[in-house]
C-alpha cells in the first residue's frame, strides 16, 4: 500500500513539473538570446553516497595484475647534483729568524733554497685545494739587508719556496709589516706577484684595498680577509695610512665581509694576528672581538701571532632560519722558526672544510695537523725542517731523526690532542685520505 502511495506521489510531482511545458503555446517556443539570458534554472544538489563495491566471484583480476595491465605511466624525477667540497689549509707563523736564513745559504753563489725546510710537510699543502701562510718575514730585496728578529727581511726565493711547496695565498698584515717601512711593503708584494703568490692585509694602493680578493675554488667562492691589531710601534707615512695595512675594526670587518658577499662571496675566512704572546689559551678581547667578527659575517677566523697554539672554537649561527656552523683558530702557533722552547718548537695546519649543495655554502668541520720545526746540528751548520706529526708515521726527512725529535713529537701530539680534540663538534686530527695521502 506504501509503495503504490509512493508511485502515485512521484507520478504527481512529475506532472506539477512537466504541465508548463506540457501547455507552453507554439508560437512562443522560440525566444531571444536576451530572454534565455533572463532565465533562472534552479538545479537541485547532488546528494554523495557511499557505496561498497563487492567483487563478484567470477572476477579474478588481482590488484596487481591490474596494474600490470594498466599503460605504464610517465614521472618526472628531480637529479640533485652531488655537493661541491673543498679543502683549506692554513698554517700560522712563517718567520724566518736569521739562522733560519743562514741555514740556507750556498756561500758558493751567494743564492738562498728554502725548499728543503718546507718538502717534508709539502705533500699535504699540495693536496688541499689552496693552501694559505702568514708571512711575519718582508721580503724588501737585498739592498735592505736580510736580518731576523726584532725588524726582519727575507731573500725573495723564501716566495719561490712557498709557491713550490703547495702555498698560495700570504696574509701580509701583522706587526712586522712595516719592519722595511714604506718601501718594503711595496716590494715585498712585487716579489710575490712576480712569484704568483695572491697576498692580502697589505696594499700599493686605495684602489688595492677596495678590491676584495675573492677565489673561486671548484665552484665555491671564498673571500680571505686579514688584520693586524699592532705594528710594534712603527706608522706609515700620512698619505698611506688610510690603505697601506688593514688594522683590525669592526666596522671595517662588516664593510669588508659585506663587500665580499656583493662579490659573490660564499664564505669569508678573516686571518687575524692578534692575541698575546707565548699565551696558550686566548684572551678575553680575542673572544669578545671573535664573536663580533663571526656576527658581522666572518664564516672562519685563523690567528696567528702568540707563537704557540690556542684552541679551536665551533661556534653555531643562525642565518635565514638555518643554523650555520662556524669556527675560530685562535692561534695556529708557528709554522717554521728558530723558537726551540717547547709550544714554540711546533705549531699546526689547520684544513677547513668546506661544501656547497645548491646554493647553500657551510663549513662542515675542521681538522688539524700537528707540524715540529726539526733541528740537525749535526754539520757546521744548523739545518731545519717542517715535519708532520701523525701517530704511527715516521716522516721524510733528508736529515738524521733522532730519538730526541721522536720523543718531542709524540709528545707535541698529545699537547695538542689535549687542546684541540673535539669530534663532536668536528674538530679532529687530519685524515691523510681526505687530500689523497696515505
Amino acid at each position: 500500500m506504501k509503495n503504490a502511495l509512493k508511485g502515485l506521489l512521484a507520478g504527481l510531482v512529475v506532472l506539477v513539473l512537466c504541465s508548463p511545458l506540457m501547455l507552453w503555446p507554439a508560437d512562443e517556443a522560440e525566444v531571444s538570446g536576451l530572454q534565455l539570458s533572463e532565465v533562472t534554472v534552479t538545479i537541485p544538489s547532488p546528494v554523495l553516497v557511499t557505496a561498497t563495491l563487492v567483487p563478484s566471484e567470477s572476477s579474478t583480476t588481482t590488484t596487481s595484475e591490474a596494474l600490470a595491465q594498466a599503460p605504464p605511466s610517465t614521472t618526472t624525477t628531480t637529479t640533485t647534483e652531488p655537493p661541491i667540497s673543498v679543502t683549506i689549509a692554513a698554517v700560522g707563523d712563517v718567520l724566518p729568524h736569521e739562522s733560519i736564513v743562514r741555514s740556507v745559504e750556498d756561500p758558493g753563489t751567494g743564492s738562498y733554497d728554502f725548499r728543503p725546510i718546507f718538502a717534508p710537510v709539502a705533500p699535504y699543502l699540495v693536496g688541499a685545494d689552496y693552501a694559505v701562510a702568514n708571512l711575519e718575514t718582508r721580503l724588501a730585496g737585498k739592498q735592505f739587508g736580510y736580518s731576523g728578529y726584532p725588524v726582519l727581511n727575507s731573500p725573495e726565493s723564501l716566495a719561490y719556496a712557498l709557491g713550490s711547496s703547495g702555498f698560495d695565498l700570504v696574509a701580509t698584515a701583522n706587526n712586522h709589516c712595516l719592519d722595511m717601512g714604506w718601501q718594503g711593503v711595496v716590494n715585498t708584494l712585487d716579489v710575490l706577484d712576480r712569484y704568483g703568490l695572491a697576498h692580502v692585509g697589505t696594499y700599493r694602493s686605495p684602489e688595492e684595498r677596495k678590491t676584495p680578493l675573492v677565489v673561486n675554488l671548484q665552484g665555491i667562492r671564498v673571500a680571505f680577509l686579514n688584520y693586524a691589531t699592532d705594528l710594534n710601534g712603527l706608522a706609515l707615512p700620512e698619505e698611506q695610512q688610510d690603505y697601506a695595512v688593514s688594522l683590525l675594526a669592526l666596522d671595517r670587518v662588516a664593510q669588508d665581509a659585506m663587500l665580499a658577499r656583493t662579490w659573490g662571496a660564499d664564505v669569508v675566512i678573516a686571518i687575524v694576528h692578534w692575541g698575546t704572546e707565548y699565551e696558550r689559551e686566548p684572551n678575553e678581547a680575542q673572544r669578545r672581538v671573535a664573536g663580533d667578527m663571526l656576527s658581522r659575517g666572518v664564516d672562519v677566523i685563523l690567528g696567528a701571532h702568540p707563537h704557540v697554539v690556542q684552541p679551536i672554537d665551533h661556534v653555531f649561527d643562525f642565518e635565514s632560519w638555518r643554523v650555520s656552523d662556524k669556527y675560530v683558530a685562535y692561534s695556529l702557533g708557528n709554522f717554521v722558526s728558530a723558537q726551540r722552547w717547547r709550544y714554540s718548537d711546533s705549531g699546526l695546519i689547520a684544513f677547513v672544510h668546506l661544501e656547497k649543495q645548491g646554493l647553500r655554502t657551510r663549513v662542515t668541520g675542521l681538522s688539524y695537523l700537528p707540524v715540529y720545526v726539526q733541528r740537525d746540528t749535526s754539520g757546521s751548520v744548523a739545518k731545519y725542517r717542517v715535519l708532520p706529526v701523525l701517530p704511527g708515521l715516521e716522516p721524510e726527512t733528508d736529515v738524521v731523526l733522532t730519538e730526541a725529535d721522536r720523543s718531542r713529537m709524540a709528545q707535541v701530539w698529545e699537547e695538542l690532542r689535549a687542546v684541540l680534540y673535539r669530534p663532536d663538534e668536528d674538530i679532529v686530527p687530519l685524515d691523510p685520505a681526505q687530500l689523497g695521502l696515505r
